[in-house]
This record gives C-alpha cells, sequence and structure tokens, in this order.
C-alpha cells in the first residue's frame, strides 16, 4: 500500500507540473508574448516613422474634383506639416488661396496599437474629422477607416483621396 501510495503521489506531481508548464504564460525574459509584441510593434514604428519623417514640410495643395483632369484644380492652397514632440507626431496646418477656409490637424502613429491616426477640423465645417489607419507594407498607402487613402507617390508628392475616388488632392513639395 505504501509503494502504491507514493507512485500515485509521483504521478500526481508529474501531472500537476506538466499542466502548469503547459497552461502557464512564458515570461517575457524566455521570449514570451510580452517581448514577441515589443519586437513585432517595433518592426512597425520603423516604416511609420519612414512615411512621417516624409511628409514634414511645406507643400502645395491642389484638389480636383472626379472629372477634372486637365483644366485648373477646384481648390488650391498651401499645407505645412511639422513635428509635434517627436518623428512618430506631426502637426499641420492648410488655407486655401481663393477662399478663407483654414484647416488644422495632427497625423501620427501610435506604436502601442500599430495603426495611423489623423485628425482634421477647420472653419468650415462643424466638428472634427477623427480617423484611424494602417499602412500596407508593399507600398506607401495608409488607408484611414475604410474611407480614405494617403499615398505617398515619391519625396515630393503625396496624394489624400476618399475611397470613392469622387475627389482627390495632390500635394507638392515646396522649397
Amino acid at each position: 500500500m505504501f509503494t502504491n501510495r507514493k507512485l500515485l503521489h509521483i504521478a500526481l506531481t508529474s501531472c500537476a507540473i506538466a499542466m502548469s508548464i503547459a497552461w502557464a504564460p512564458t515570461l517575457s525574459a524566455q521570449g514570451g508574448r510580452q517581448a514577441r509584441r515589443a519586437v513585432a510593434a517595433e518592426a512597425r514604428v520603423e516604416p511609420a516613422r519612414s512615411v512621417l519623417r516624409n511628409l514634414v514640410g511645406r507643400w502645395r495643395v491642389e484638389v480636383r474634383f472626379a472629372g477634372n483632369f486637365d483644366r485648373a484644380p477646384d481648390a488650391s492652397g498651401t499645407r505645412v506639416v511639422a513635428a509635434l514632440f517627436d518623428d512618430l507626431r506631426l502637426q499641420w496646418t492648410e488655407e486655401l488661396d481663393s477662399a478663407r477656409v483654414k484647416s488644422q490637424g495632427m497625423i501620427g502613429f501610435d506604436s502601442r496599437t500599430g495603426q495611423f491616426y489623423s485628425t482634421a477640423v477647420d472653419s468650415a465645417g462643424t466638428g472634427a474629422e477623427l480617423l484611424t489607419g494602417t499602412l500596407d507594407m508593399a507600398e506607401p498607402v495608409i488607408t484611414f477607416g475604410g474611407a480614405f487613402v494617403l499615398r505617398m507617390v515619391d519625396q515630393d508628392h503625396f496624394t489624400w483621396s476618399p475611397l470613392d475616388r469622387g475627389w482627390r488632392a495632390v500635394l507638392t513639395r515646396q522649397p
């Protein structure tokens, strides 16, 4: 009887140890979930930082509505983009040439969620625009909320447009 109790105790102890190892989360120091999450987030930060870095500067804005391919832009103005605190958060201001409409906002990257965010408010509107977006790693394109797209064409041009293609803003870097 003593031998059976001893074997039973060893078997139960072995099962308990095996189950605790199987169900216990791996510690971050052992390459567990937290460590992998930090590495994945850092892998997304560098491409985001690169896109945002390219947006800093003074830009000429030309807006064309659908069908206007070869005439003068329907609206034009100037946008100035500058760093806000660091290189993952930018602020911008914009003025249209032919109207008293002024806009301002922010665009940035949240390294905790791995998403871009954009805010905008203008003097002709009644509220703020708040969007979140993701970067397509194959090309520098950020899709915001399934509604808008920021596309880096090259270091001196980017576009901002709705997915329905009702209009398109082309921004050209100014010296």
